[in-house]
């Protein structure tokens, strides 16, 4: 298992040397070690491209990371497990009251100017399920649906005759 090390920065704080713990490795650290930045970062390690010094603690320290990736046992393979056979699900029947199928023949009503999907449900409830049958319909039957009036019902077949 590689362990985190942390690159180290020499700063002078009030008259005193100390050593703190750096953002990252610098440019010249890496090239010591013989890395690019894109390799250092793609391991994970943080990288200071801004730092100029050069700490040999730090280039050890990249010397032994590289050591552990060279020497790291490569990762066993699982073996994969056998497939569950799906069961089978019975369907259940809907509830509610049974709508009548719609036919499949003529233009749908959703293509007709003026109907959307609410009104083209409303439709399909009340037994129209073509532009056809908005044609051939009455003024007054297709007031009676809820949502449509008499003057949109006149509208929604000129539109269903134009089609």
């Amino acid at each position: 298992m590689m362990t985190m090390i942390e690159p180290k920065v020499h700063i002078i704080y009030k008259n005193q040397s100390k050593i703190r713990r750096g953002r990252g490795f610098s440019r010249g650290e890496l090239e010591a070690a013989g890395l690019s930045v894109k390799e250092t970062l793609w391991m994970g390690l943080p990288v200071d491209t801004l730092r100029q010094s050069v700490r040999e603690d730090n280039i050890e320290s990249l010397r032994m990371i590289m050591e552990q990736i060279e020497n790291a046992p490569e990762p066993v393979e699982e073996t994969p497990r056998p497939a569950k056979e799906a069961k089978p699900t019975a369907e259940k029947p809907k509830k509610g009251k049974a709508k009548p199928a719609p036919k499949k023949e003529g233009v749908p009503l959703e293509e007709i100017a003026g109907v959307g999907p609410k009104t083209a449900e409303r439709l399909h409830e009340a037994g129209y399920s073509s532009a056809e049958d908005i044609a051939k319909a009455d003024v007054d039957a297709l007031a009676e649906i809820k949502g449509i009036s008499k003057k949109s019902a006149a509208e929604l077949i000129e539109n269903a005759k134009g089609l």
